[in-house]
């Protein structure tokens, strides 16, 4: 049995068409909007009900002011608005629509209109379309008062329905204007990584974006496979900036990797030289399985330490090809115009930097400063070994001025070993320590074994009758007996040289 207290609620709650259940319902009118981002060829729907905890009634009053200058309501068979499906007020009663003032005016009811029905969520859409951009505006549709009318719900006994204050539309934006780029990365070049991957590793720092309406423009590239860069070609990441409206724009860097990657070849030439700079060609040889790859560069030298006897050291930066993972590989070195060739093992440089115009994220190295590595100077003829023809090529320059700095493309012979500008006796120093040398290989030596001794007129059939000079002793060969005269003081002279002719016989 109910107290008196209980009777006195349940008389409150029917009085105001409320059910028992909610006597302290909180509910209030609302517009909402469907999607509070509106892009290019986008309506702004709103949707006009209860927000909050249902009510029992039969009908409603609405009465909405939209800003007419952004939007402008569009028509749905006639009518302003259109039904929401399921709603109880269903019951079209009355529309007065006034397009100069921005203005609806609705009336909707229910079908039974003797009974109350529960009401909540939406009763109906408006659709408008944007005349303009706008970025998070509020109450761009609004309750209003048209006439002295205002929005209400209403129960069987024609009594309003008490409600919160109503709520207007929210924040929204229509923005048909695409995003900026700010800080696009410019586009790089790099050197295929040392590592044998045919590629290159870059990793960029993204663009940002800036909108006129929105402040978290999205960033995204295309760059699924990762950021491992092919070698030999050019690259091109595009980035795409999206507003919160859908609008988009796009930007690009380009990624240009060489098809080759980069060594770093460090030597030290054998014997003494002045501490003067100077430069000399240098040429570099790469084996891997069947894989091989020469490059030749000029390389600068300089004095190791100070004196006219300081040794001279210089890098240089070589190609190698790319494909190829060269740790490990064997490396050979030369200087063709004076050295025989030294061989290496080729290592990893950590380490990033630039060269040539391009990066790189890493390097292979061939390291030949320390004393057993030194390039053997002396080979004069740019064979495989230091011997007499080296002798007999020194003596025919004897004498003569030489350039200092030689390159890569410099022809021989150049038998100024001490780059001193001039052949002289302290060349020969080189071919006394180093003579009978051979060149070292990445493999079975092939080469020629050195000679001690050549015949004056075999060096005339090799072209090389210019060359008899170095037969001191004059009895037709170029022999150890020709070096000891010549480093005891004894002088060339200008020895008979045969001549070959189509007979049997050779005439002096």
């Amino acid at each position: 049995m109910k107290s008196p207290s209980q009777y006195g609620l349940t008389a409150v709650v029917a009085a105001f068409g409320l059910s028992a259940g909610s006597a302290f319902a909180a509910t209030n009118l609302s517009i909402t909007a469907s999607d509070s981002t509106i892009g290019v060829g986008q309506t702004l729907v709103v949707t006009v009900g209860l927000n909050g905890d249902s009510v029992q009634g039969v009908g409603a009053q609405l009465v909405l002011g939209y800003d007419k200058t952004k939007l402008q309501l569009q028509s749905n068979n006639g009518n302003h608005y259109a039904l929401v499906g399921g709603s109880p007020l269903d019951l079209e009663i009355y529309e007065s629509h006034n397009s100069a003032n921005g203005t609806l005016v609705l009336s909707l009811g229910t079908d039974e209109g003797t009974t109350n029905e529960t009401l909540s969520g939406g009763f109906v859409t408006l659709t408008f379309t944007c005349l303009t951009d706008f970025c998070a505006t509020s109450d761009l549709v609004t309750f209003t008062t048209v006439s002295g009318q205002t929005s209400k719900l209403s129960n069987v006994s024609a009594a309003n329905i008490p409600l919160d204050a109503a709520t207007n539309l929210g924040s929204v934006t229509r923005d048909t204007v695409a995003p900026t780029f700010n800080n696009v990365p410019a586009g790089v070049s790099y050197w295929a990584d040392a590592n044998g991957s045919d590629a290159a590793v870059v990793t960029f720092t993204a663009p940002t974006g800036s909108d006129s309406c929105d402040n978290s423009v999205t960033i995204t590239d295309d760059r699924a496979a990762g950021n491992a860069y092919p070698a030999g070609s050019v690259s091109t990441v595009t980035w795409t900036a999206t507003d919160d409206c859908g609008n988009t724009a796009t930007a690009t860097t380009t990624v240009d990797v060489s098809a080759d990657s980069l060594v770093l070849a460090s030597v030290a030439f054998g014997g003494a030289y002045s501490n003067e700079n100077f430069t000399r060609g240098l040429s570099v040889s790469a084996w891997q399985g069947a894989s091989n790859d020469t490059d030749s560069r000029t390389i600068s030298l300089a004095a190791a330490g100070s004196g006219a006897s300081s040794r001279v050291e210089g890098s240089v930066h070589m190609q190698l090809a790319g494909s190829v993972d060269w740790d490990g590989a064997c490396a050979s070195v030369r200087d063709p115009l004076h050295s025989l060739r030294r061989v290496f093992t080729i290592a990893d440089l950590p380490g990033t930097g630039s060269h040539g115009g391009r990066n790189y994220n890493s390097r292979f190295a061939i390291d030949g400063t320390s004393s057993s590595d030194y390039l053997l100077v002396g080979n004069a003829n740019g064979d495989t070994v230091i011997d007499i023809f080296d002798f007999a090529t020194f003596v025919s320059q004897r004498g003569s001025s030489l350039a200092l700095n030689t390159t890569a493309s410099t022809s021989g012979p150049h038998t100024d070993f001490n780059a001193s500008e001039l052949v002289s006796n302290a060349d020969l120093s080189f071919l006394g320590v180093n003579y009978f040398q051979v060149d070292e290989t990445c493999g079975s030596y092939t080469g020629a074994q050195p000679r001690s001794s050549v015949k004056v007129s075999e060096l005339v059939r090799m072209g090389l009758g210019h060359q008899a000079i170095a037969d001191i002793n004059n009895d037709g060969y170029v022999n150890a007996a020709d070096i000891s005269l010549l480093m005891q003081g004894v002088e060339p002279r200008r020895p008979r040289v045969p001549t070959v002719n189509t007979g049997a016989q050779t005439a002096w």
